[in-house]
């Protein structure tokens, strides 16, 4: 990293690549380098997951999406703040630090050594896209594979997670789980198979419920078309959303084969248009499925239910070109970018559909006060790109209301933002009574920091400076509870 930031010019901005390079190290400390206060009327652990390293000894994995999860714990206690970072200790992360080099396929990744190494050999599971503690689980996500239990105190991996045998064999479980507040169940999903037809497997999304005390209640499978790249869906009262768009995968003979990966055989289809599919959450049984123009929505914002209708947020984008960045991340074809903020009108009823955009500004990573999961909110935060000369990754932070009215903070340039998450404040009552904590990269110290504002006004209470850099990470997640020895300590 020090090399490639000798090798731009002096006057040059640094791009956000520096922030992909490997954190290899695990850290635990109090965070004593800030500027302003840390609130004292929250407390919580923020937890945040992502690749943690993009190369294993001199070797650079095939795409973003293969890097080894790395899990950090912010936590938060009496005006305090404590950093833990920590790698889940999947299979793949133990055999290719031993080896320092590539021992697994992944999304992207190939092992070298041609078919004769890749031949009927499945992608591992990283467990490096989300993070949820629900039922007295703390689960490392990503839809590869199961989940990975993880020690919150001290962020030490368990191992892999079944529900008690409850997901079976070849099933695998998403990134982006809902905790619905009414209930206290957790739903998630899967893509998976249902059988065997005349033309070969019958895609389908396999559908599970988890109770508050953490137990698998449910599971169904609702068939669908293709094998589409389905990574989040939105949760109203009554509903479960999913988009199923036109980014699919292509032929997988040759990804079975062991000659391409998955990353070679996905693509953006024009002929195939996007669909809404509507599951009851009572039965987990489709209810309505809406067609749409071709398009794709990778990540869901809120839903809630008007009358006969669902409204539905999310980010729309009507291509798939961030995947050639995504493949060589040190050296991307063009920026790590967003997509359009639309809200989408599903009438069960009459099975009408509209849309309409609900800012002009690039965003990406739609979050709000999950209180508010499945019913009309008014408040809503994303990360932006924003053109200013400095715009290779997130630069900015967008806090949107209902009605489109939206207050955007561009971040200095050379600085690179990640998602937003809402952390509350001790007995609120307003939607957006606490704060919004942001995790920001500076390009120009090679370092991270985490940026407190407050929720209403965007006004920034604090900026706590770690010793380091965190690799550019995907999602978060915040709970009030502070766990162990920080809560002792605290």
């Amino acid at each position: 990293m020090a090399e490639a930031l000798h090798r731009r010019g002096a006057n040059e901005i640094p791009r956000a690549d520096g922030g992909l390079e490997n954190l290899d190290e695990e850290h635990a400390y109090w965070i004593d380098d800030i500027e302003g206060d840390v609130p004292k009327d929250f407390s919580g652990t923020f937890f945040r997951n992502g690749p943690g390293r993009q190369r294993i000894g001199n070797t650079t994995y095939g795409h973003w999406f293969d890097g080894d999860g790395m899990l950090c714990a912010f936590s938060f206690a009496n005006g305090r703040a404590h950093f833990r970072n920590r790698y889940v200790r999947t299979p793949k992360y133990i055999e290719e630090t031993a080896a320092k080099a590539i021992r697994y396929r992944g999304f992207g990744t190939q092992i070298p050594g041609g078919l004769r190494k890749n031949f009927l050999k499945m992608p591992a599971n990283p467990a490096n896209t989300h993070t949820m503690w629900h039922g007295g689980h703390l689960l490392a996500l990503n839809e590869g594979g199961k989940p990975w239990k993880v020690e919150p105190s001290d962020l030490s991996t368990v191992g892999e997670f079944t529900y008690d045998g409850g997901l079976k064999a070849g099933d695998v479980f998403s990134a982006h789980g809902k905790v619905h507040p009414r209930t206290g169940d957790y739903i998630n999903f899967g893509a998976g198979v249902s059988g065997i037809g005349l033309t070969g497997p019958k895609p389908c999304l396999t559908i599970y419920r988890i109770g508050g005390d953490g137990k698998l209640r449910d599971r169904q499978q609702v068939p669908i078309a293709t094998f589409p790249f389905c990574h989040d869906f939105a949760l109203s009262d009554r509903y479960a959303v999913f988009s199923i768009g036109s980014i699919v995968f292509g032929n997988m003979i040759p990804v079975m084969l062991g000659t391409q990966s998955i990353s070679d055989q996905i693509k953006f289809d024009p002929s195939i248009t996007m669909k809404f599919l509507v599951v009851d959450l009572e039965t987990l049984t489709l209810t309505k499925m809406f067609e749409s123009s071709p398009g794709a929505m990778i990540h869901c914002g809120n839903a809630w239910e008007e009358g006969d209708e669902v409204v539905v947020d999310g980010m729309f984008t009507d291509n798939f070109r961030a995947n050639k960045t995504l493949v060589d991340v040190f050296n991307p074809d063009g920026k790590f970018g967003g997509g359009t903020y639309m809200r989408y009108r599903l009438n069960i009823a009459t099975g009408k559909m509209t849309s309409e955009r609900v800012c002009e500004t690039e965003s990406e990573f739609p979050t709000f006060n999950t209180v508010w999961a499945g019913r009309r909110n008014e408040v809503n935060y994303t990360a932006c790109s924003i053109k200013n000369g400095a715009d290779s990754f997130f630069n900015g932070i967008q806090r949107i209301t209902r009605e489109g009215d939206a207050k955007v903070l561009a971040l200095p340039k050379g600085l690179y933002g990640s998602e937003p998450v809402f952390a509350p404040r001790h007995d609120a009552k307003a939607e957006d009574d606490g704060y919004v904590l942001e995790v920001v990269y500076d390009a120009f110290k090679h370092r991270s920091e985490l940026q407190i504002y407050r929720a209403d006004t965007m006004t920034q209470e604090a900026t706590l400076k770690l010793k380091h850099h965190i690799p550019h990470q995907f999602h978060g997640h915040f709970t009030q509870q502070v766990f162990s020895e920080v809560a002792a300590a605290g």
